[in-house]
């Protein structure tokens, strides 16, 4: 379920908040809410599953910034991050 009803910060054209667990279904629903591929992701939580989302919904050529470390090491989806 994605919750684009909170304030929007100016910073951004829209904020949305993510509860889905499953993370292809949670790539097609930010997709459809952003009307298709991403060019821009910020990743802030740092965690494997944020990262796994932001790299499949991320459009190939687009940026991804990673800035949380939610931990020491991470497992980083090869095929996905080579071809963004």
């Amino acid at each position: 379920m994605i919750d684009s009803t909170r304030e929007t910060r100016w910073w951004c054209n829209e904020f949305l908040y993510v509860v889905e667990q499953d993370v292809d279904k949670e790539v097609t629903a930010l997709q459809e809410a952003m009307g298709g591929r991403i060019d821009v992701t910020c990743d802030c939580a740092g965690l494997t599953k944020t990262m796994t989302t932001a790299l499949k919904a991320t459009r190939s050529g687009g940026n991804i910034s990673l800035v949380g470390m939610g931990h020491h090491e991470m497992t980083v989806p090869l095929t996905p991050a080579a071809a963004r």
